[in-house]
């Protein structure tokens, strides 16, 4: 039973890892670097800011 669960894991292990190389490989292709690092979705607030606003 051990070994079932061992190989188990491990077979979930590699297959996690593999879609995950999957998905790297798509998304670079989808994406320009510039893309990716840049941040879009909103402007970093600081931490004072953001404090102040979540009082608010």
């Amino acid at each position: 039973m051990v070994m079932i669960m061992n190989w188990s894991a491990w077979a979930i292990a590699c297959a996690l890892a593999l879609w995950m190389g999957f998905d790297l490989v798509r998304t670079n292709r989808a994406f320009g670097e510039d893309y990716l690092l840049s941040s879009e979705e909103g402007e970093i607030v600081d931490s004072d800011t953001g404090e102040t606003a979540a009082r608010s």
